[in-house]
């Protein structure tokens, strides 16, 4: 009766919340797997802070 409360809804218009791209979620495949250094170039072969060898990617 008296207790339910009005739905809450977020202010933001649809348009908001439209795909823009950009980076991918998750670059935990692109990170050293020694020190977690993000490559400078994803052709790299060995990390540029510590110089453990990179696997390719795809």
């Amino acid at each position: 009766m008296g207790d339910e409360q009005p739905e809450q809804r977020d202010a933001r218009t649809d348009e908001e919340f439209t795909e823009e791209g950009g980076d991918p979620a998750c670059w935990l495949n692109r990170l050293c797997p020694q020190c977690d250094a993000v490559p400078d170039d994803p052709k790299d072969a060995t990390c540029w802070r510590c110089g453990a060898e990179l696997h390719p990617r795809d």
